[in-house]
């Protein structure tokens, strides 16, 4: 007896397990999540700390669309890793960090306004991703080869026109 699996379901397989893991990885990794509000010309900071050489990310929601914020990432060493205005009401962002270090999301309202924002700082771990996304990829040219080959088998003949 001969069980055969098509490739249908090795490229689903092989998405799903490329997907739980990529889901467990993010979920595993550092980052810090904080709310607060900034009056006129305050500013505030959120730390996070990061390992080796990689790639950060930061979130930013306000309740307002009309924002005039100056946000900075600055490592323990006062270098800065990013700048950027932000005006809109969300935005994310990412900086390359090179070192094991504390990173430090710097935020300076700007406007004459208040305002009230949610931030998360973290790493994405793209050296750890590496593994899951290479079986998403695979899983998914899988799928379409497979998709190919089922199309591939049927003809499709036009019918002919009718000569009235």
């Amino acid at each position: 007896m001969r069980f055969q699996i098509s490739l249908f379901y090795v490229g689903v397989l092989l998405i799903i397990t490329g997907s739980i893991g990529a889901g467990i990885i993010l979920s595993e990794a550092n980052k810090s999540t904080t709310s607060f509000s900034l009056y006129s010309l305050d500013a505030n900071s959120v730390p996070v700390k990061v390992k080796g050489d990689g790639i950060g990310f930061y979130l930013i929601s306000s309740a307002s669309y009309q924002n005039n914020i100056l946000a900075k990432v600055v490592d323990s060493h006062g270098n800065f890793l990013d700048i950027r205005k932000i005006t809109n009401k969300v935005t994310v962002d990412y900086f390359h960090f090179e070192h094991d270090d504390q990173v430090t999301l710097e935020l300076t309202n700007l406007s004459d306004k208040p305002v009230k924002l949610a931030i998360t700082i973290g790493d994405t771990r793209i050296q750890e991703i590496t593994f899951p996304a290479v079986l998403i990829f695979a899983g998914a040219l899988i799928l379409v080869f497979s998709g190919y080959r089922k199309l591939k088998n049927y003809i499709t003949e036009q019918p002919d026109e009718n000569k009235s």
